[in-house]
């Protein structure tokens, strides 16, 4: 399989693929366009065709043709695979076969118990009672098709006797992807009887699972209005946003995920014109769920229920997406009890409701100063109990203080009191001196970061200049990624084509390797003077950084009064003088 992998990227044009998403243009040894993972004016996004690498300088998305597929479409690593594979013209070797076959069968399965459900619905006698029941909810002909919804007879066996008895499928078959059920004595029967079926596709649009809702004229007390299919290989209720495959073009396109709970909410929302709408489907919204939504847009609109479950479940929201680096914004529900009364009711309502979403910290802390007399100081500690562990899950530093500012405000209490809160609350007390030093290291590691990757980019395409330099750099290591890098490419100085010799980079540097050539857009090949000045500029700055650790060294070795420590430290100190001084010279 990975040489599999490698081959379907060498026989993929990237530009080609990239380019049917975004307008490329030819800029020096680059293309150059707008970024289709975040809003700009300005164009950073670049795709290199010898190296088969896309980079983001403006948001910093980056990585390969299979990557950028995955992340443009909203899918997995293995359906982009296939998709990429197709293109190519290369046949995906499974090595296990059974598995894949399976898989495969249970997929065909799902796909035709979902076209039987369909026809039921718009065009059997059975479903002429659910069709009603369905335009009585608003929805009408072209969205119960855009949804591909379907109705399940209210007989033990209509499904068991199409599957089986007519187009041959194994009981097992369908047991295992959760279409029948079997009784005490063994025999089987259909799972979902006398429901609307909602097929549950993933988000490339296979259908995997089902949610049906019973029939209100067929319901009973003993039985759920909502059933969902079991937990299969092909589904995972945590993996899983219903409307997803529906909603991901106006997803990628605006940016943001409208979030509703129920199927029927994300339905009539996409009837009432918001197409960005997916529904969590009645589970709290997870990891995975956070990423599929994370990979096409950088905001969620949060549109729970109007009680106590749908607030406790927009505040644990807040954790997942602040870790992803999107931001959250809340719908206000008025003037009904879900998005899907709301959006019958009215859809300019509706759509008017999601645009002046307020952003979750602000319904947070309104959330508290209603429930609470900020007039006593007690209530002041509550809505401070309530509120600082929210503005605390702000990653960045400015946009928490303006929080930490409103809140402060409202309360009529000095904005460093409330800040004071917060950092007790990300940090304890005593650790401020501990992040200032952290910071403060960040900011160098950032810098010495930038000038490898500058020497990284003109080594690749000034690859004779190696010989020159790399005797420079003898006993000196540089740290994290860029470091291993450099290391190879001085090792290694065969002068060889770009493309054979990112082919030759190993695997985990490649992604460091694109960005390092990516940076620079010109179309000349630098000079030995410019790959040689760039060098002595890491090479400075790494003997500063090695200085500084000495000089501490140096200090604990004096006052603990170690006289041979100091000298050799002192020997030291020296060496990295000297190799500073010679490499300065050689630039005359």
């Amino acid at each position: 399989m990975e040489d599999q992998v490698e081959e379907i990227k060498r026989k993929t044009d990237i530009v080609g693929v990239v380019g049917s998403y975004v307008v490329l243009k030819k800029m020096g040894r680059h293309h150059k366009g707008l970024c289709p993972f975040h809003s700009e004016k300005t164009p950073s996004f670049m795709v290199n065709e010898e190296m088969g690498l896309y980079k983001c300088f403006g948001c910093g998305q980056g990585g390969d043709v299979i990557k950028f597929l995955m992340e443009i479409e909203g899918i997995e690593f293995r359906e982009a695979l296939e998709r990429l594979a197709e293109r190519a013209g290369v046949k995906l070797i499974n090595r296990r076969k059974d598995d894949s076959d399976e898989r495969a069968k249970m997929l065909e399965v799902m796909d035709l118990a979902a076209r039987y459900y369909h026809w039921l619905l718009m065009e059997g006698n059975a479903g002429a009672k659910a069709r009603e029941y369905l335009k009585s909810r608003k929805i009408n002909e072209k969205i119960m098709e855009t949804f591909n919804l379907g109705f399940a007879m209210q007989s033990w066996d209509s499904l068991v006797n199409y599957l089986i008895k007519k187009k041959g499928y194994k009981e097992d078959l369908l047991e295992k992807v959760g279409l029948i059920s079997r009784s005490a004595k063994g025999g089987i029967f259909d799972k979902f009887r006398g429901r609307v079926m909602f097929p549950l596709q993933d988000a490339g649009g296979k259908v995997v699972g089902f949610t049906g809702r019973i029939l209100p004229e067929l319901a009973k007390d003993d039985e759920p209005k909502y059933m969902n299919s079991p937990e299969t290989i092909l589904y995972h209720k945590s993996r899983m946003l219903y409307g997803f495959f529906q909603a991901k073009k106006a997803i990628r396109e605006k940016k943001r995920a409208v979030l509703v709970e129920g199927q029927m909410d994300c339905i009539s929302s996409y009837a009432a014109g918001i197409s960005e709408t997916v529904a969590v489907g009645g589970t709290a919204l997870t990891e995975d769920q956070v990423e599929m939504i994370a990979r096409l847009a950088d905001k969620i609109y949060l549109s729970m229920d109007a009680d106590e479950a749908g607030n406790v479940a927009i505040k644990r929201s807040v954790d997942l997406a602040e870790k992803r680096g999107m931001s959250i914004k809340v719908v206000q529900l008025e003037g009904g009890k879900d998005p899907d009364e709301i959006a019958r009711k009215s859809t300019d309502k509706w759509k008017e409701l999601v645009e002046k979403s307020v952003d979750v910290f602000e319904y947070v802390m309104n959330g508290a100063l209603k429930k609470y007399d900020v007039g006593k100081v007690e209530g002041i500690k509550k809505i401070t109990e309530e509120v600082v562990p929210f503005l605390a899950k702000i990653e960045n530093e400015i946009v928490r203080e303006v929080w930490a500012k409103r809140l402060a405000e409202k309360l009529g209490v000095a904005t460093k009191g409330v800040l004071g809160e917060i950092e007790k609350k990300i940090i304890g007390k005593f650790e401020n001196s501990k992040v200032s030093e952290n910071k403060e290291k960040d900011v160098e590691e950032n810098r010495m970061v930038k000038l490898a990757r500058r020497l990284i980019g003109l080594l690749i395409m000034r690859q004779e200049a190696v010989e020159v330099v790399a005797p420079w750099f003898g006993g000196m290591i540089v740290s994290g990624a860029e470091g291993k890098l450099i290391a190879w490419l001085l090792e290694n100085r065969e002068n060889l084509p770009i493309e054979v010799l990112v082919e030759n980079i190993p695997e985990e540097l490649r992604e460091v390797v694109g960005e390092a050539y990516m940076s620079d857009d010109s179309e000349e090949i630098p000079g030995q003077k410019e790959v040689e000045e760039a060098a002595i500029q890491l090479l400075r700055e790494m003997i500063r950084d090695r200085k500084k650790e000495l000089m501490m060294e140096m200090n604990t070795a004096k006052q603990e009064k170690n006289e041979e420590k100091v000298d050799e430290i002192f020997s030291k100190l020296d060496e990295l003088n000297k190799k500073e001084s010679r490499v300065l010279a050689f630039l005359g």
